[in-house]
Formats: structure tokens, sequence, C-alpha cells
């Protein structure tokens, strides 16, 4: 009689079961900070934009992915040996180019040795219609550590509670050493696709590495440039803002209109901050033909507007070559010519990182 793999394989078996003398605790209440959401505390919601600019319907349908938690952080301090994750999701998506702890599970970061390391991926369960889990990971010593879980790239959350050892002490964790949020703004690659776990998209390794929060605004398939949403954007806090848009601009001359005044507007409510323009991040060498040629004029149309922006005296406007940003991997970086592998992220995260490092240490930011 055959086997199931997860019965010769132990190591490949969950925890599914919450352990006696667990005190389940409430993300919502201190001492956990969430980071990455839009007035969470106020809302009660998991959620990376209002619910005012999800309704805005001059904007296109992808509004409805800022309820994705692409981004989302709880973080907190204790000396608890047992960490367990309470979930409910609003539903299980699959999707053929990602992993479930990418869509729909959670991971751990525990701070060590003055770095964060990955700790834990609380994975679903195998059984795709399961909206509720409980996952569990026990450390070997109970000592007081900085934990910092993050939510799924592509999945909306509807609670998450976390259970701890009864009697553990848990504390607020220290502040991010900037915590007024990095702001990105693109499509898929930027909302996480296809990244592994949550941990490696490429703007969660840059909050691990800048120690810094983060708010991905990634929609993907749905990054248009409206008027509205930069609006909305222009009003939040940042420390700098990575203007990524463009690769799923409906034409040429759409991106031309839309690419230069959505700066703007950003522009005009913080006139200090740095703003990274990102061209496409995507390897071209196996691009031919009218593909080519629309990826080049994308990057051209993000270059002149960059120029412009210098010519017109912006001083802290710095442009990042997209093609260039998954270095010599180039496809062996992506898992279909254009999403990203972990090793695309790592990339992505490799090209931004000296430049956001020297202007968030260096640079006059309000």
């Amino acid at each position: 009689m055959s086997r199931k793999i997860s019965e010769i394989d132990k190591n490949l078996l969950q925890q599914t079961d919450l352990p006696e003398g667990i005190t389940v605790h409430d993300i919502f209440k201190p001492p956990f900070r969430l980071y990455g959401f839009y007035k969470p505390l106020e809302t009660g919601l998991l959620e990376r934009g209002s619910r005012q600019i999800q309704a805005d319907e001059s904007i296109n349908d992808g509004r409805m992915l800022l309820r994705n938690t692409a981004g989302g952080r709880v973080r907190f301090a204790t000396n608890s040996k047992t960490v367990a994750l309470c979930v409910k999701l609003p539903n299980r998506t699959v999707f053929s180019h990602m992993t479930q702890a990418a869509v729909c599970g959670f991971d751990m970061y525990a701070e060590c040795d003055g770095a964060n390391r990955h700790a834990k991926t609380f994975l679903p369960p195998a059984d795709v219609t399961q909206l509720e889990y409980t996952n569990v990971f026990t450390f070997e010593e109970a000592k007081m550590r900085t934990l910092t879980i993050n939510f799924p790239l592509y999945n909306d959350v509807t609670s998450l509670f976390i259970g701890l050892d009864e009697g553990a002490d848990v504390e607020e964790a220290s502040l991010y050493r900037n915590e007024t949020p990095i702001v990105f703004y693109a499509g898929s690659i930027t909302q996480g696709c296809s990244a592994s776990r949550p941990g490696m998209c490429h703007t969660n390794i840059l909050s691990r590495w800048l120690d810094s929060d983060i708010l991905n605004l990634g929609l993907s398939g749905s990054d248009k440039g409206e008027p509205a949403l930069a609006r909305y954007i222009a009003d939040l806090p940042m420390s700098a803002f990575v203007h990524g848009y463009g690769y799923n601009s409906p034409s040429i001359e759409y991106f031309e209109q839309t690419y230069y005044p959505f700066y703007k507007i950003i522009r005009e409510k913080h006139p200090h901050i740095p703003i990274l323009m990102v061209s496409c991040p995507v390897p071209i060498t196996l691009k031919e033909g009218k593909r080519k040629d629309l990826l080049t004029r994308r990057r051209e149309v993000t270059m002149n507007a960059y120029l412009k922006a210098r010519r017109e005296g912006d001083t802290n406007v710095w442009f990042v070559d997209g093609f260039a940003a998954l270095g010599a991997d180039g496809e062996e970086a992506t898992i279909d010519g254009g999403h990203f592998t972990d090793l695309g992220y790592i990339n992505m995260a490799k090209c931004l990182m000296p430049l956001l490092s020297r202007l968030l240490e260096t640079e006059e930011t309000v």
C-alpha cells in the first residue's frame, strides 16, 4: 500500500494542534505592533489601503488587492519557547506558480547576533479548502527575542492570534531605526509574485536590511498610475518613495501621460524625500521583436521623466535601471521570464539597498 510522503519524511509534518499551557494573544493590543497596514488600530482591519480608496471607481478594479496583506508585519519581543499562529482567511487562493507558503502562510524572523534570521514558516495544511489553521513552532531555548512575523503576499487575512507559553514575558519590540515607511508602488513583482514565502519579497528583505518600516502598495496586474491613487499615496507618511509603476500601463502613450504627473503629485506633498524612479525590472536578453521594443520604450519613458525632474531642479530624484536589477542571473532569477524567484528578489534588494541606505542616512526627510 502506498504511503503519503509526509508519513515517510517526518520533516514535512506540521504541528497543527495548540499545545496545552498556551495563552492566546490579540495582535491588535499592546505590546504587539502592526506595520504595513492602513491605521489598523482604528479600523480593526488588516488591509494596506483605506476602504475609501478601495471604493474609488476612478481606480481600476485592482484597488481591491489592497486587502491583500503583502508587506504586513507584526512585531513583539518574548522569551516564550513556543510561538503558535491561529489564522483565519476569507479564502484559500491557489496559483500554479506560487507556493502556499507565500499565498496563505506567514514567516517569522528572530533577532540574532544583531540581524534578523529566518526562524519558521507557518504553513497552511495541505487541504486547500481549509480557511482556518493553527501552526506551532518551538525554540530550543527560552530567552528574550525580538520577533517579526510577515503576513501572506497574495491573500486577505481575517484574523490572526498568537499563542505563547503561559506566563512568558511579552514586550514591545524595539522601534525600527527608520519608523517612517518607505512606500513602494508598482505591480505584481512588488506585491511579491512569485517569492517562495513572504519574507523573500524584496520589500520585506529591505525592511530587514535597512531596519526600516515599509509600505508595500504593489497591485498585481493593476498599477496604472491613476491620479486619485497618486493623491491618496501622497497623503501618506513616507521617508522615501519607490516609483515602480509602469509594467501594467495599458499603452506607451498612457504611460507617458501618467508617469510624470504621478511623480509630481507625490513630490508636491513631499518636497524633500528621496524618490526612486525604477524602470520595469525584467531581463530582456531573450525578449524579441515587439516585446523587447515595448520594454525598452517603457524604460525610456521612466528615464525621460527622471531627466525632466532633474532639469526642473529636483536634486533628490534617482533613476534605477530595471534592466540591470537582476544582474548576470537574468532569466535564471525568474520563474516565467518576468516574475522573480527568490534569487530575483535578493538581486532586486541588492540593487536598491546601497542607494536607499545612503539616502536615508544623509538626506533630509519629512
